[in-house]
């Protein structure tokens, strides 16, 4: 159970119907649950539980997302809710099935040797380099937040433990 996280964030859903994936608290759009992501429109959501195929609108043309929040907006959120429409848009539920795929696979389909090796080896992380080595951020900075990834910045902490 102590994996448990680690399992969760493998996961991709894939949305179909969209009757089994939660919109706000599932991760199915842009690698993030959009309850991360927009944590003040989560709080003002209707229903937080509710699935992908409860928030999509038949009756529209060409259909659309009804989002429902508990109060109207004030001017300062309004920007929020058009970064989640642009999140959405191109988005809708489809025909199929919902499915859910494993991240760690060539393939998508869940294999033990790749999950043992996620846990044996969780050092294998991609390198966040396009967010650090930017042009425009001054060299001391990128160095910085470059050794801040590795976890090899010595804090107090860490000087300490050297002696």
């Amino acid at each position: 159970m102590k994996e448990n996280e680690w399992c969760w964030d493998s996961l991709e859903f894939r949305v179909g119907k969209g009757n089994k994936i939660r919109f706000w608290t599932d991760v199915w759009c842009a690698g993030t649950a959009l309850s991360q992501s927009f944590p003040h429109l989560f709080a003002l959501a209707v229903d937080r539980n509710a699935t992908v195929e409860e928030m999509w609108d038949q009756n529209s043309d060409q259909g659309g997302w009804n989002l429902r929040f508990l109060r109207n907006f004030n001017d300062w959120e309004v920007g929020m809710v058009g970064d989640l429409l642009l999140k959405l848009r191109g988005l809708r539920p489809a025909l199929e099935e919902d499915s859910i795929s494993w991240k760690g696979g060539k393939s998508g389909r869940y294999k033990v040797k790749m999950a043992y090796s996620g846990l044996v080896n969780p050092s294998d992380i991609v390198f966040p380099e396009k967010n650090i080595w930017v042009n425009s951020v001054p060299t001391k900075v990128a160095f910085f937040a470059w050794e801040a990834s590795w976890e090899k910045v010595l804090t107090l902490d860490r000087l300490q433990r050297r002696g």
